[in-house]
Parts: structure tokens; sequence; C-alpha cells
């Protein structure tokens, strides 16, 4: 059974300490999660955190769209996968997916079982986008509207159906709190986890 860390960068996973998975599988992140651990896999979609991790010699892999692939001829870097899909409408463009779904495509493309999704929030902050790394360097400031969540719904919702015998577990504080997307409880393949009860169930697991 192969298990794979997909971390998204919203505020619900402020304090939870990333390292202590590395024990039960290969850690998938996005953009500035490199400043806090070393990702087995680090998407930068966003050309701007790809330089960053270069001026920082950061030494892990990282993935970056191919309309700039060209620009970092560094061993560690890697082209984006395509996606698993017709990229049709807008929603199901590479162009138009965020570096966390990419991240769980490529996860999902290295034959993991389960995919647990810690920081992959969805919502706002009332108004307000919701990031970790909001005011920092290459990212938004702390004031930034909300970003609308729809497409990431949607790719995830592709996900699920393509990899129907992949389970999704996603894991959120106060579990029962957390707007869970509509119809999501109708997928057999997904899954909800208290996320302070992670460590417990993984050391169940193994």
């Amino acid at each position: 059974m192969n298990i794979a860390f997909c971390i998204g960068n919203g505020e619900s996973r402020a304090g939870f300490e990333i390292s202590q998975l590395k024990s039960y599988g290969d850690i998938y992140g996005s953009n500035a999660l490199y400043r806090d651990v070393d990702a087995d896999y680090l998407v930068c979609c966003d050309r701007r955190m790809a330089i960053e991790t270069v001026q920082n010699k950061y030494c892990g892999i990282v993935y970056t769209r191919s309309d700039w692939y060209c620009f970092f001829p560094y061993d560690n870097f890697r082209e984006l996968p395509e996606l698993p899909w017709n990229e049709t409408e807008k929603w199901t463009q590479s162009f138009h997916m965020g570096s966390g779904l990419h991240s769980v495509n490529i996860a999902l493309q290295n034959n993991n079982d389960i995919i647990v999704l810690i920081g992959h929030d969805f919502w706002g902050k009332g108004k307000l986008h919701n990031n970790i790394y909001k005011g920092t360097e290459n990212y938004a400031d702390e004031v930034h509207h909300a970003i609308d969540p729809s497409f990431w719904i949607k790719q995830f919702e592709r996900f699920f159906e393509i990899y129907s015998n992949v389970q999704f577990v996603f894991c959120q504080p106060n579990i029962n709190d957390w707007n869970i997307p509509k119809n999501w409880n109708e997928y057999q393949n997904v899954q909800f986890q208290e996320l302070t009860q992670l460590a417990d169930t993984l050391q169940m697991l193994g």
C-alpha cells in the first residue's frame, strides 16, 4: 500500500508538523512549501516561485510548466506531466490548474493507493484569500480577495472519477465543521479525517 501526502497551502495546516509524515510515504507539495520542509516532489507552476527555489539553492525535485521549463536547465527540474483527460473546457486545461492540483496528478501517476490531502481548504477566510504564505515574497498580500474554488473542485471530481480505485482522504482540523463540497459524500473513494488524529491513524495502519 503506497500513501502519498499532498500538501496544500491552506491555513488549516498551520501548526501541523509535516515532516512527521515522511516515514509513511512521499510528500507532494507546491510553491513555498519547500521553505518549511523538503518535499519529495514540489510543483511550482508560478515562474517566480521556480526562480525562488533556484535562488535559495533548493535541490529537491521541482516540476514546472512546459511554457518555461526550458529556462530552468537544472538537474532537479522536471516538466509537468500531461493530465489524464482531454483539455477542452477552460477548467480542464493544464494552464488553469494550480500547483496543488498538479501535485495530486503527479502522485496519482506515481501509482499511489491512498492520497492524503492536507491544507486543501478551497474556501477563503471570509472575503479574503486563504494561504499560509500570504503576505510573503512572491505571494499576494494579506488583504487579497478570496479565490473562487470552483475549478479546483471540478478538477478533484474528475480525479475521483478517473482513479476510482484510489482512496482520497481529506484532512482538516474540526472536520465536522468543514464545508465539504456539494455531493462529495456520494463518492465511495472519498473520505474525511480529523487532522489532529491523522498521526494516530497512520500508526495503526503501519
